[in-house]
């Protein structure tokens, strides 16, 4: 599957420059001339990974960082600042701004590309953390994007039972369009809203059955499974067993 790129660069050169750098791999590239344009695409297109010059026109690239930062339908995605200025003092107010990645100007196609293939190795790092039954670890780098998943957890446990629960609702509940949350979910977990529910409702399922008190149809539908054959089945391709023989 195609990762989507966001570069945001007012030089055309720099631009070609980068696209020169990345046209062997396998990635959609999008571009913005500058931080205002760079901002209303990446909540247009929600890409895996934005790459951004600094000084720029209308949005300088840290108040790009902080707008990208500061709103949840794209605050999860990986970004590199790039600058011509090599001083500490710059490296670290991009940092403290919410950049992942500083890059310092000329730099070789090698070190842009090992650089964001770092960044897309850490993603898949978060989405082996989010896909896990619990968080286990308190980590102040993904503070933001726990809190998502937490609440988006606790709106499909407190609803586990209807079988009707979908994109739409979830979305209006954490005040997301459909599309948005679908971008996140599967940058977080690459899952999509439906997987994801349903692993929810197979996880609840497992404990309950663990408790002990209910039987196997009872679980079935207080979980969200409209049959108790469905249920069955798809209780065995996660765990390996069918209900029954836990």
């Amino acid at each position: 599957e195609s990762l989507e790129v966001l570069i945001v660069e007012d030089s055309n050169d720099m631009r070609e420059y980068i696209r020169q750098c990345l046209k062997h791999l396998n990635y959609n590239i999008t571009e913005a001339i500058n931080g205002e344009e760079g901002y209303i695409k990446a909540q247009s297109i929600v890409p895996d990974l934005i790459i951004s010059d600094i000084m720029m026109p209308k949005k300088d690239g840290y108040s790009l960082v902080q707008e990208i930062r500061g709103n949840i339908s794209t605050s999860h995605i990986p970004l590199i600042l790039l600058t011509a200025k090599s001083s500490l003092d710059s490296k670290l107010k991009g940092l403290r701004h919410g950049a992942d990645v500083y890059l310092t100007k000329p730099f070789s196609p090698k070190e842009l590309i090992l650089r964001m293939e770092k960044l897309i190795e850490i993603r898949k790092l978060l989405q082996k953390r989010y896909t896990n039954d619990s968080i286990k670890t308190n980590n102040a780098i993904f503070e933001q994007e726990d809190e998502f998943i937490a609440k988006l957890k606790a709106y499909i446990i407190e609803n586990l039972d209807d079988p009707n629960l979908n994109g739409d609702t979830i979305g209006k509940a954490l005040a997301l369009s459909r599309v948005h949350l679908y971008r996140k979910l599967k940058a977080l977990t690459n899952q999509s809203i439906t997987e994801y529910v349903k692993t929810i409702r197979l996880q609840e399922a497992f404990k309950l059955i663990q408790e002990g008190k209910l039987n196997v149809s009872e679980i079935a539908f207080q979980t969200g499974f409209t049959s108790v054959s469905h249920f069955s089945r798809s209780f065995k391709e996660a765990y390996g067993k069918s209900p029954t023989k836990m």
